[in-house]
């Protein structure tokens, strides 16, 4: 992880928002707890958070719009220096504030409750003091969705109310300023005082202290499972925990982020909102949490894909709401200027209208993964499956929008083509050799040999065509038939026209949008997989501690990075801490049988590590 470890702030006269600017992506913590989300900033303030679900409208925004937004700050009125951590295997985010008077901790959680019934995440913020006496400075902002107006707060009886929104418990002297409220508390050496958030319905309840404490154990029995106990094992839990948290709890539907609209440049348009359930991204979720050893989640995606509205013969969408729908119609919110004047702010997602297929091959290699591993396939799981594969015999020669979902007309991906041969490859594995599925998956072999080689050697974007797509990295993890020298000279390639020091970008080209983008974190995990099929162990090893280090503080990741390091796009991003967590494993793979290890299908992958840890264990 980046260094430094801790942030200095300067004296604060008061939280008026007009005096602080946006804070960079990278300095922001993130908790969960699977059904809401919040982003917190090293000065304490809450500046993003949804609490009834991951794509609700938010109460604190400021994220997106630093006078326009809600937020919810709490800090010392002295300088201080700050430092942040997890608590131990838990999404409890504690940050530590120490000024020449004093210490005091603060600590955040959403207070993970049952799978039925919450409807609302509990916001739990616990100031302790540690040392001394330390005056803070409290301001409670809060903002329904993208409104244009601050709402009318009210106290009642120790809580403060806002129309169709949450209520603040605690006992503190609020007093109005600007938009929303403000305080002064201070707290001196053992003492403790706590402010939580509820739902409006539910009555102010005593025993919050044990709901957190309760959660914080539940957290702690689920990293236990994980049984991943290699070199980069606080990495590899601290992202498979963000995985958990990233997933819906009520339907297991894995979201991309949690939050919307953080830009891939800065001032750009290329703002989107991520708060939904790629099934792209949440088939490769599946894999990481169940290769971790992580079931529950792995079976609760299962669940979800057998509710999704597919009917045989028909196209599929890439991506859901929370419960399956896909009706996630894009709308810009003109009266908010965007992280750092990145307009426009988006909610919804117009790429629920695509068409990609590589979504075909995803679902059925996860479901290769899930029979290898033990999994029964039902009669729902079975007609699924099968009705893929036969859309896929019939149609994989058409073009498609393709995964990176560029905003121009359709073409034929190769990284599409070799995931139409995962979907009739696995389908074969799974229910029989189907003639038509055996003959269409060998000619996509020919095709792609064909017209997806360029005249250097090296595969390409799209069929005939020569440009280069980071996508293709993923050719030996698939299984895909090709030689180690078109794999060799692919990767090269990709290091010398997509790499940027240890990052990789998704592609070079023009897109159909105006401006540019950082670097993909996901696609320099898979520079760091694709070197080690090749055998060039040093390079992949060199490559995959200088990602580790570009992680903040907390071990997180956005979708993207910069040249110097700062984090652009959606953050948390499950696409990236999935990537460390299969290059980890990989790594370990490979040195425990080298890069025939590293053969075949993630299936025969999993299989092999099974086998792995088992010797290990019985060795101990």
């Amino acid at each position: 992880m980046r260094g430094p470890q801790g942030f200095n702030l300067p004296a604060a006269v008061d939280l008026d928002p007009a005096r602080r600017d946006y804070r960079p992506i990278e300095e922001y913590g993130f908790i969960g707890d699977g059904h809401g989300s919040a982003l917190i900033a090293p000065d304490g303030s809450i500046d993003w958070a949804c609490l009834e679900r991951f794509d609700a409208p938010p109460v604190f925004s400021r994220l997106l719009d630093r006078r326009r937004g809600g937020f919810f700050q709490i800090r010392p009125a002295a300088a201080c220096r700050v430092e942040r951590r997890y608590a131990e295997a838990s999404k409890t985010l504690e940050t530590r504030f120490t000024t020449a008077e004093g210490e005091v901790l603060l600590r955040d959680a959403l207070v993970y409750g049952p799978a039925e019934g919450e409807g609302f995440d509990r916001l739990f913020r616990s100031l302790r003091g540690l040392r001394g006496a330390v005056t803070l400075l409290l301001r409670y902002q809060p903002l329904p969705g993208f409104a244009t107006d601050f709402p009318a707060l009210s106290l009642r009886e120790g809580r403060v109310a806002m129309p169709d929104g949450p209520w603040l418990h605690g006992a503190v002297e609020w007093q109005p300023e600007g938009d929303g409220l403000a305080a002064t508390l201070r707290l001196i050496e053992g003492e403790r005082h706590d402010l939580v958030l509820t739902p409006r319905e539910r009555d102010p309840a005593e025993g919050f202290a044990a709901l957190h404490r309760e959660s914080e154990a539940r957290w702690e029995s689920w990293s236990r499972q994980g049984n991943y106990t290699g070199p980069w094992e606080a990495m590899v839990r601290r992202s498979a925990m963000v995985l958990k948290a990233l997933t819906y709890r009520p339907t297991g539907a894995i979201v991309a982020a949690p939050t919307t609209s953080l830009p891939e440049e800065i001032g750009g348009v290329r703002n989107w909102d991520y708060r939904y359930c790629w099934l792209r991204d949440a088939c490769l979720s599946f894999y990481a949490l169940k290769k971790y050893g992580q079931r529950e989640e792995a079976e609760a995606f299962l669940g979800f894909i057998r509710r999704l509205p597919h009917r045989p013969g028909q196209p599929l969408p890439p991506l859901f709401d929370l419960e399956g729908r896909t009706e996630l119609a894009e709308a810009e919110i003109a009266h908010f200027e965007g992280y750092r004047g990145s307009r426009p702010v988006r909610t919804g997602n117009e790429a629920a209208e695509q068409h990609q297929y590589d979504i075909y091959g995803q679902v059925l290699d996860l479901l290769h993964l899930h029979h290898a591993l033990g999994g029964e396939l039902d009669a729902a799981l079975t007609g699924i499956g099968t009705s893929m594969a036969d859309l896929v015999a019939e149609h994989w020669r058409e073009p498609d929008a393709g995964l990176w979902e560029p905003r121009r007309p359709t073409q034929r991906y190769v990284h599409a083509a070799m995931m139409n041969w995962v979907a009739l490859d696995r389908a074969i594995r799974l229910f029989g050799p189907r003639p038509h599925w055996v003959a269409e998956r060998d000619a996509i072999v020919e095709a792609v040999r064909a017209e997806g080689v360029h005249r250097d050697g090296h595969l390409t974007q799209v069929m005939g065509g020569e440009e280069l797509d980071a996508a293709l990295l993923l050719a030996p993890m698939l299984g895909f038939p090709i030689s180690d020298e078109v794999l060799s000279r692919t990767v090269d390639a990709v290091i010398d026209r997509l790499g940027e020091g240890p990052l990789v970008y998704r592609y070079r080209h023009e897109d159909g949008l105006p401006g540019h983008e950082g670097s993909f974190v996901l696609c320099a995990f898979w520079l760091v997989d694709a070197l080690l099929v090749l055998d060039r162990v040093d390079e992949a090893r060199r490559r995959f501690d200088a990602l580790l280090a570009l992680a903040n503080d907390l071990g997180l990741y956005a979708e993207e990075i910069d040249p110097a390091g700062h984090f652009l796009g959606n953050f948390p991003q499950a696409f990236s801490h999935l990537g460390l967590i299969h290059s980890a494993l990989l790594m370990d793979l490979h040195q425990a049988g080298g890069r025939e290890a590293l053969r075949g299908t993630y299936a025969d992958r999993a299989l092999r590590e099974t086998a792995q840890r088992r010797s290990a264990a019985s060795g101990r």
